[in-house]
Order: structure tokens, then C-alpha cells, then sequence
């Protein structure tokens, strides 16, 4: 309502943009301080850039609400172009979801079930709907002591509380309605080693000694049902590759054999190009030769063999400098891969059980709060949900809860249980309701066994993607573009 009272009180696009930037800066620094943790530069930056892109937008919601007579046109066409930013922003390499408006309902999953039919992003539009009702009930109704009932009596405000509670009586009814029971059941060993992001090889002398201690940790773990066994990101402090085998490689192998179940940890995994054309941002070797490094998902199965899941999206400019590739074609004296970071991945892989009964991804932490990666898992087959991070970057601060509550979220888009392996914590499952199951504590060394639910219910979300935020940036476009009926 904040933001809409702004808005309303401008002239203008850039009237707006202006008096709403210390609101934007304000939200910014109260739900993302933590990145500050992580590197201060960077975490001032995508501060100060989020909230100038979101005052822009408010400008455009300024002109969009001046040129519509009809309040209404103005308002859900105002909502649907937040809401249409918000998807259009998850598509490029300055994405930044975190403060998406539909985020802060992560924690109330009872009330948003209706998700799996659009997308999280339909309760950003239903929220800024509500909201902009609400505030332009605030506007007409008189000041002074009578000031409540003259609000209540307001159509605008009997509106958004017909819309608010419509709902979350829709998302009561999915509940009841949805059949939750499981197919079968995966047995699921997660790790959380705690190891200390901020030190060198997490303060040990090498990188064989922590791996030794994890895996010695997990040999009481690990039963004769275990599916799958899943580390964090960063698990594996050594380097691994397809051209050669090391001591670490091996021993993760040997454990994977003892255990009879694939270990999937993530790992900086160096893909070389001797068999195909390198992309066209790449390091070279002292031998000449091409490659990349990449922030990965490696499974080491018990035959000997690996799968390497190479993350799709990457954190702008902590992990790769932004439209790098595009840069590249320009005329300068640079050497792109020498600074672009870490390798993108394009192709999803999930990760199957020894006797090929169960699939699933190993989505790697910012992977996590894209909509778009984790459905290209389940139409992939995947079974349930994992995720593998650190978190440890941020201290103990709000942004590892955050991370663990927008999971839930993808729980219900896709009807999957979400596993989670946090190198520091939270670790634990969500329920396919987008329950939280199982929350481990923050920095805490801990390993344990889920009895993972499986689904296989495909959601009209998982089948038909965004289309919602898709119709709804068609209408903030009619809206804006729409001509007022003349007068008689």
C-alpha cells in the first residue's frame, strides 16, 4: 500500500521513480543486507541497482495508472506489470528473484496451494491487487475519526477483501482436495559437514582430510535402503574432471561401492574441450588446451562411473560476469575467459538411484529460486526435489532461512518433496504441500536418513509453465496501450 500511495501522490514517471527509490532502497536493505556478508562491494551493488530498477518500473506503473481513467484497468493493470517484471527479471543475467513479492508468502504455504495451476508469481499479482484496492479505498474514504468505517464502506476495499480471502479459500480447497499420498517411498541420506566457507580448504591442511572425516561421519549413516546419498555445494574441496581420476575421486567411488548408492556432491568439476569446439568463452591450459570450470553436481556411482549436472544459473558477477558472451564480440583487448567466471550449463540432468527406480535433480543453490530450473527436472522424470548449497557464505544471518522457506514454494508449483544438503544449514525435507518437514540446525555437523515421499502428479504448472505471468505482461500491455471510451 506504501508503494501504491506513492505512486498515486506522483505526477509523473519520473516524479514517481524518484520519491519511491528510498522506499525500493529501503525493502532492498531490510531482505537482502545479508548478501554484505558474502563480498560488501557486491552486496552494496545489487542493493543500490535492484532498488533503481524497481523505482523505474514504479514510474511506469505511475503512467500506466494516470492514463487509465477506469481505476480498475489502472490497478490490476499496474499489478500485472510488477508481476510481468518480476518474470521478465528471472530471464536475464542480472536476475535477481530474491525479493519477488510472492516470496514473502513462502512461509504460509496453506495459504498460496493454488500455485501449482499458476506459478508463484500469481500471488505477487493477487497481493498487489489487494493492495492497490485497498489504498485507492484509503483515498476516497474521509479523514477524521470516521476514517474506518467510511474504508469499510468503500468498494474498492470490500473488492481486495474479496479477493484476498477468495484466495485462500481456493488454496484450502486444493488442499483438501489434492491427494498427497505417495507412490513409494526413496531413502535419502543428506550431509551437513559445516565445514567454515570463510577459510582456506575450511581451515584443514588439505583437501583428502575433511572428505575422510565426511564420509567417515556418514558410515553410520547409510543403511542397506539407502537410494541416494547427497552432499553440499562445495562438498568436495578438490577439483574433478573426466580426464583423470584422483585420490578423492576414488575414495568417493570406493564409499558409493560399500554403500551400494550413488554419492551426489557438489563440486568445481573442469570440463575439457579435446573431443568437440570450445563456446566461445573459455580458458586455456599450459598445453594449449580449451576448458571451463563449473559449479557442479557430480554423481559418483558404485560401478565406477559419473554424471555431472553443471549449474544453469549462476549468482551475477559472485560466480560470472554478465553477458559476458556478448561482451566477448566486441573490439576490445580483453580475454573474456579470463574473467568470466565459471562456466554455464545448459542442459539439465538428473541423477538415478543403482537399481534405476528413482530420478532426481541436484539442483545447485541459486538454481533454487528459479521456477524454470527446477520444472525442467520434473518434466525430466524426476521423482523428488534435491538441492545442494552452501549457505555458509552469508553467516547466520536471515538469508539461509529465506533460501530454505522459497523451497517450499517449488514444492507445491511442482507437487515434489524438496530435499535439502546445506553445507552450514538449513538441511532437512519440505512435503509436497510445501510443509517443513525436517529443518536442521544452523551451523551444526549433522548427517541423517529421510524416507522421501515420491509423486508423481504433474501439475498444470509443470505441464504448461508461466503461462499466467505470460498473460498477464500481454494485459499490462493492453493497458497500457488501451483507449479511454469518448464521452457523450
Amino acid at each position: 500500500m506504501l508503494i501504491y500511495g506513492l505512486i498515486w501522490e506522483s505526477d509523473g514517471f519520473r516524479s514517481a521513480a524518484k520519491i519511491t527509490y528510498p522506499a525500493f532502497l529501503v525493502w532492498n536493505i531490510t531482505g537482502t543486507y545479508w548478501l554484505m556478508m558474502a563480498t560488501v562491494a557486491g552486496g552494496v551493488a545489487a542493493i543500490v541497482a535492484n532498488a533503481a530498477i524497481m523505482s523505474l518500473l514504479a514510474g511506469g506503473m505511475c503512467i500506466l495508472l494516470k492514463r487509465n481513467k477506469s481505476i480498475y484497468y489502472g490497478i490490476f493493470g499496474s499489478a500485472a506489470l510488477w508481476t510481468a517484471y518480476e518474470w521478465l527479471h528471472l530471464k536475464w543475467d542480472l536476475a535477481w528473484p530474491w525479493l519477488a513479492v510472492a516470496n514473502a508468502w513462502s512461509s504460509a504455504s496453506w495459504a498460496v496451494q493454488y500455485i501449482e495451476l499458476t506459478g508463484y508469481l500469481s500471488i505477487s499479482f493477487i497481493m498487489l491487487s489487494v493492495a492497490g484496492l485497498l489504498q485507492y479505498g484509503y483515498s476516497r474514504a474521509k479523514a477524521g475519526e470516521k476514517i474506518i468505517r467510511d474504508l469499510i464502506h468503500q468498494k474498492a476495499t470490500r473488492q481486495a477483501v474479496v479477493i484476498f480471502f477468495s484466495s485462500i479459500l481456493l488454496s484450502i480447497s486444493i488442499y483438501f482436495i489434492r491427494d498427497f499420498k505417495p507412490v513409494d517411498t526413496a531413502f535419502v541420506v543428506v550431509a551437513q559437514p559445516n565445514f567454515d566457507s570463510y577459510l582456506h580448504l575450511a581451515g584443514y591442511p588439505d583437501s583428502t582430510t575433511p572428505l575422510l572425516e565426511l564420509t567417515a561421519m556418514l558410515d553410520s549413516v547409510v543403511t542397506q535402503n539407502t537410494d541416494f546419498v547427497f552432499w553440499p555445494e562445495n562438498a568436495l574441496m578438490s577439483r574433478t574432471d573426466r580426464r583423470r581420476r584422483s585420490f578423492n575421486d576414488n575414495h568417493i567411488h570406493h564409499k558409493a561401492a560399500e554403500w551400494n548408492a550413488p554419492v551426489i556432491t557438489g563440486a568445481a568439476y573442469y570440463a575439457y574441450y579435446t573431443d568437440r569446439e570450445p563456446p566461445r568463452v573459455h580458458l586455456v591450459d599450459g598445453t594449449g588446451t580449451a576448458f571451463n570450470f563449473f559449479n557442479s553436481a557430480v554423481g559418483f556411482y558404485p560401478d565406477g562411473s559419473r554424471k555431472v549436472y553443471k549449474k544453469i544459473r549462476l549468482v551475477p558477477i559472485v560466480e560470472r560476469v554478465p553477458f559476458v558472451t556478448a561482451l566477448s564480440y566486441l573490439p576490445l583487448p580483453i580475454n573474456w575467459g579470463n574473467i568470466a567466471g565459471y562456466g554455464k550449463g545448459t542442459e539439465m540432468i538428473v541423477f538415478d538411484d543403482v537399481d534405476g527406480k528413482f530420478s532426481a535433480p541436484a539442483i545447485v543453490c541459486y538454481d533454487s529460486v528459479f521456477p524454470a530450473v527446477v520444472r525442467r527436472s520434473v518434466a525430466k522424470g524426476a521423482d523428488f526435489i534435491a538441492v545442494i548449497t552452501n549457505d555458509g557464505w552469508w553467516g547466520n544471518t536471515s538469508g539461509h532461512i529465506q533460501h530454505y522457506e522459497f523451497a517450499r514454494l517449488r514444492a507445491i508449483e511442482m507437487r515434489r518433496a524438496v530435499v535439502r544438503s546445506a553445507n552450514n544449514g538449513i538441511s532437512g525435507m519440505i512435503t509436497a504441500d510445501g510443509r517443513a518437514h525436517t529443518r536442521t540446525e544452523y551451523w551444526t555437523r549433522t548427517a541423517f536418513e529421510l524416507e522421501v515421499p515420491v509423486h508423481n502428479i504433474k501439475t498444470l504448472y509443470t505441464r504448461l509453465g508461466d503461462w499466467f505471468p505470460l498473460l498477464l505482461t500481454f494485459f499490462s500491455i493492453f493497458c497500457f496501450f488501451r483507449k479511454e471510451p469518448k464521452e457523450s
